[in-house]
């Protein structure tokens, strides 16, 4: 761009003798070319636009700035440049007297013209043209897994990111349109797209893409809105029933009875009245599910099916248990009455069971999932032949919060990583199954007090197409699982009260030593414990060395940090963003920031997270109490591995992180606003490091793909400070310094 600049200033100059005219003229010269293409191609047939593009220099700089090296761009500016210099050596030799006639000089300007347009031409030609990836991590270049998934694929699949290319930085939707263009230039079978849902332009594009979905899931759409049209009608029928049934039950309360049987009846009266009136509010929220818009462009099937099983299943049982109640021996004055009552108490009970079970066989409807998430706007959606998946935006735009008064947003697009797992998993007939083991008196699937569950994890896995259950061995034995592999996540004790375990924890170590005893593919979290200060076995350490790792979960991983003028604070968990190992785990997270709260070591296997030393940072084992003397610290010298993967008893896969709340939602889902409704994740890798594990835990190492970060370039490393600031001084004053020298010779030889 400078050589193509300084080309066109150099005709100018030559045709001109202020040198103020010569700048402002190239100034304006390619100020108007540049706003002239962005808005001549509105006013032009469309066939034509593509020149008007292809001419902005803008658009022609725009892949350098985020690492493409376009040998079409490179031809471009270069022959800008050269035809530049061609008219200014003509133009000056006009000057020093030489002579040619004026049709030589337009012939030789329109020839040089027809040239720098059809080279430009051929430039374009993708049989000619090559795009070089220059990141330092290789962001657009397909992982090898990738590019075999995608050689493997016979029919026709479609990728379609959802993305408002009006609130996305520029450099984004160009990341976006590259790692788009290079699936399908990798596949013949694949084709991509990209729509923004808020342009009305886009609109046609929309409407065909919720056609498509239509098509690939009408047998299920069909299906289910039979379903849900059933309990829309069963439910009506019970609001006909109760309005007729409560006047009923209000006349019995009023006749000679027991005063049971009258509060009874009593009862009965105003909860059939309630829902006979009121029941049009549950039928309005069905409705609503069920109805497309603009907001709602499908109709969210499993919403619906949700609130009629919990209205339909709710009132079968009370109704039967209403009829049981009626059947029973009552005073002379009802008796009869009741009896005759039950046939019609059986009758819509066995109803609106029929409802439930039907609602209930409906299983995982897909449709009102995507319905679901298309709602949310921006995604990618990826269409295979029989089915299709969302990943939702924020798991394709990742944004890294570093510090606490400055906010550092990692804008790459991760979508190779993300979409890549995706099309395996719809390739897939039989998905994994995930099972949270853990000892809490709750379900942590539901949201709970202080985000202590892992309902942001559970989501990550159910949009990966995982199935998620949970098991309290305490409650009941393991649960049978034949579908596909397994992988137990152990959730540790967020509270351990005392130094003996307590019953729950203590079956909950029972059923690990079981799962580990049966070479069952686990990942085991660890906290810090009491117990080795007073001279005790930890059993959870026990159970880590069963498998070969050493943990010490006597010592937590603290670090001195400021906290303000003068005054020093105590950090118990660590910010990680760059794994050292060579895993497909740890390559998998690399460049995605992973808080791990109480990080305590872990040794033996292979490595996934380590922290570095540093003069902050040291091991404690009075880590429960505020530390007062940070001036007498001791630093590790040492990297600490805090989380590590192992192959034990023949083959038996683990996983072991020192950290037990990493994976809670107050840990994972971590956000902060960035204004207006986009928020950006705190600890993204977090989830990565959860879905990586239990993907390699599966067995399923093909669907790990390497992140930006993970399959960067070999970079320069293991200089020492000496070496690093000799290279520093070379590469910072050398080069210019030789420059300068150059230009020194140059001048010298020209004077003699």
């Amino acid at each position: 761009l400078g050589s193509a600049v300084i080309g066109t200033g150099l005709v100018v100059s030559a045709c001109t003798n202020s040198q103020t005219v010569a700048y402002l003229v190239t100034a304006f010269v390619w100020l108007t070319l540049s706003l002239s293409m962005k808005v001549l191609p509105a006013y032009v047939p469309t066939r034509f636009a593509d020149f008007f593009f292809a001419v902005d220099p803008d658009l022609r700089t725009a892949p350098f700035s985020i690492g493409l090296i376009d040998s079409a761009n490179i031809v471009y500016f270069l022959s800008i440049a050269i035809v530049s210099v061609w008219l200014a050596i003509a133009a000056i030799n006009r000057t020093r007297g030489a002579t040619s006639s004026i049709t030589k000089i337009v012939f030789s300007i329109v020839l040089l013209l027809v040239s720098l347009v059809s080279i430009n031409s051929i430039s374009m030609n993708n049989n000619v043209r090559f795009r070089l990836d220059a990141t330092g991590s290789r962001a657009y270049t397909l992982s090898e897994q990738t590019v075999n998934l995608l050689s493997g694929i016979e029919n026709r699949w479609k990728i379609v990111v959802l993305l408002d290319d009006s609130t996305t930085p520029k450099s984004v939707v160009r990341q976006v349109d590259e790692v788009l263009r290079r699936y399908e230039q990798a596949s013949s079978n694949v084709s991509v797209q990209r729509i923004n849902p808020s342009d009305v332009s886009s609109l046609n594009e929309y409407e065909a893409l919720l056609r498509e979905l239509i098509a690939l899931y009408g047998n299920e759409l069909e299906v289910s809105e039979r379903a849900i049209n059933n309990g829309i009608d069963g439910f009506s029928s019970l609001m006909t029933f109760a309005l007729s049934t409560s006047a009923w039950a209000e006349s019995l309360s009023q006749l000679q009875s027991t005063r049971e049987e009258q509060d009874t009846f009593r009862t009965l009266s105003d909860a059939l009245s309630l829902v006979g009136s009121e029941g049009n509010l549950i039928l309005d929220e069905v409705h609503k599910a069920m109805d497309v818009h603009d907001g709602q462009p499908l109709p969210r099937i499993e919403l619906a099916r949700d609130i009629l099983v919990a209205a339909s299943g709710r009132w079968s049982r009370e109704l039967a248990e209403v009829a049981w109640w009626l059947s029973q021996e009552r005073s002379d004055s009802v008796a009869t009455i009741c009896k005759n009552e039950v046939p019609s108490f059986e009758s819509m009970s066995i109803r609106l069971a029929e409802v439930d079970d039907s609602l209930r066989r409906l299983g995982d409807i897909e449709i009102g999932r995507l319905a679901s998430q298309l709602a949310i706007g921006e995604g990618a959606l990826i269409l295979s032949p029989d089915r299709a998946t969302m990943i939702p935006a924020s798991m394709l735009f990742p944004k890294n919060i570093g510090g606490s008064s400055t906010i550092a947003i990692d804008q790459r697009f991760r979508g190779e990583q993300i979409i890549s797992s995706a099309m395996r998993s719809l390739q897939s007939d039989v998905m994994p199954t995930v099972v949270f083991v853990h000892a809490e008196k709750k379900s942590l699937l539901g949201q709970q007090q202080n985000n202590v569950d892992v309902r942001a994890v559970r989501g990550l896995l159910e949009t990966s197409r995982f199935g998620v259950r949970e098991w309290v061995p305490f409650d009941g034995p393991r649960p049978m699982l034949n579908d596909g592999p397994i992988a137990w996540v152990i959730v540790p004790p967020s509270n351990r009260a005392g130094l003996a375990p307590t019953a729950r924890e203590q079956r909950l170590l029972d059923a690990v030593k079981g799962l580990l005893a049966d070479d069952e593919p686990v990942l085991l979290n660890l906290q810090p414990s009491l117990l080795p200060r007073y001279g005790q076995k930890d059993p959870w350490s026990v159970i880590a060395d069963s498998i070969g790792i050493s943990a010490d979960t006597e010592k937590v991983i603290l670090e001195r940090v400021a906290i303000g003028p003068n005054a020093l604070g105590t950090q118990r968990g660590q910010m990680v963003s760059e794994m050292q190992g060579d895993h497909l785990i740890a390559r998998a997270v690399s460049g995605r920031q992973l808080y791990l709260p109480l990080p305590l070591a872990v040794r033996g296997g292979e490595s996934l997270i380590s922290v570095s030393p540093t003069p902050d940072r040291w091991l404690d084992s009075t880590w429960e109490v505020e530390y007062a003397q940070l001036d007498a610290i001791v630093p590790f010298t040492d990297s600490v591995p805090i989380a590590t993967a192992v192959v034990h008893h023949g083959g038996a896969r683990a996983v072991v992180v020192g950290s037990g709340g990493w994976l809670l939602s107050w840990a994972a889902d971590r956000a902060v606003s960035l204004g207006g409704d986009k928020v950006a994740m705190v600890n993204p890798g977090n989830s990565e490091l959860l879905l990586a594990s239990v993907e390699w835990l599966s067995g399923l190492d093909d669907w790990i793909s390497p992140s930006p970060i993970g399959q960067q370039s070999s970079r320069v490393s293991g200089l020492s400070q000496r070496e690093y600031l000799i290279w520093s001084g070379v590469l910072i004053l050398g080069l210019p310094l030789a420059l300068v020298g150059a230009a020194v010779i140059v001048s010298m030889r020209r004077n003699e």
